[in-house]
């Protein structure tokens, strides 16, 4: 069974070098029908750290998706700040017909349902799906004794289609891509199977 659902393409340069996370966000909202804008959720519905070095990325943005170098650089976030920037935007928009949903953790399975219901997924994996790297400024502490080592070419697209053999993805940074499922999982799982959704409510 071949799946294909009509994510628009977004690309998140020239004006957010580092936002990959929020555009997959507003490729997916766009997909719904909804008017939203990369640089809106950016810039004002995105929880963002005005340091990226110690930041929490499970709570916010990194540093800024605007940067890509100096003081204030832009790296990345996870689930948890996309699913406040989702809420944040349908609340203000009165949107009452989705919610967002982190789906940290899904398999397969789960990933492949969603599609069938006609549900784009947020994914985290990495550039060109390529094994992990981590970056050489290394671990910091977090809060309740964990620790965050900072990822290398962490990328964050949209999974948009699916056959036997392939997962098809919507990239806000290259062209979309086809990817054979077993290495999209390999990397999926080796970012902690992060994803998000936006269901009916």
């Amino acid at each position: 069974m071949r799946i294909q659902l009509n994510v628009p393409q977004i690309l998140q340069n020239p004006e957010l070098p580092n936002g990959c996370e929020i555009t997959s966000l507003c490729q997916v909202l766009n997909y719904l029908g909804l008017p939203a804008e990369k640089c809106d959720l950016a810039d004002h519905y995105l929880p963002q750290s005005p340091q990226w070095y110690g930041a929490d990325p499970d709570e916010v943005y990194m540093g800024n998706p605007r940067r890509d170098d100096g003081p204030q650089e832009g790296y990345y976030c996870f689930a948890g700040p996309l699913v406040t920037a989702a809420e944040r935007w349908l609340a203000a928009h009165d949107v009452t017909a989705y919610r967002p949903r982190d789906l940290t953790g899904a398999e397969e399975e789960t990933l492949c349902a969603q599609l069938e219901q006609g549900r784009p997924v947020i994914f985290w994996a990495s550039l060109h799906f390529q094994d992990i790297q981590y970056d050489p400024c290394g671990a910091y502490p977090l809060p309740g004794g964990r620790s965050h080592r900072v990822f290398h070419q962490l990328h964050c697209m949209v999974l948009s289609g699916m056959d036997e053999a392939y997962f098809y993805v919507t990239d806000p940074l290259n062209d979309n891509r086809q990817v054979p499922r077993e290495q999209f999982m390999k990397i999926y799982r080796q970012l902690g199977r992060r994803a998000v959704v936006l269901e009916p409510t």
